[in-house]
């Protein structure tokens, strides 16, 4: 039971690291911050 606790809390960690390097990605990428916004929400949505 702990193994299946441990490998959940490290996807979960896992799957916020990936969300932190696609919002930096979206942020390197665009020309102001009105268009980071509009892409960082589209995530959001997805």
């Amino acid at each position: 039971m702990d193994e299946e606790m441990n490998l959940g809390e490290m996807l979960r960690e896992l799957a916020e690291e990936n969300q932190t390097r696609k919002i930096l990605e979206i942020l390197e990428t665009c020309k102001d911050i009105e268009e980071a916004k509009e892409k960082i929400k589209a995530l959001l949505n997805k």
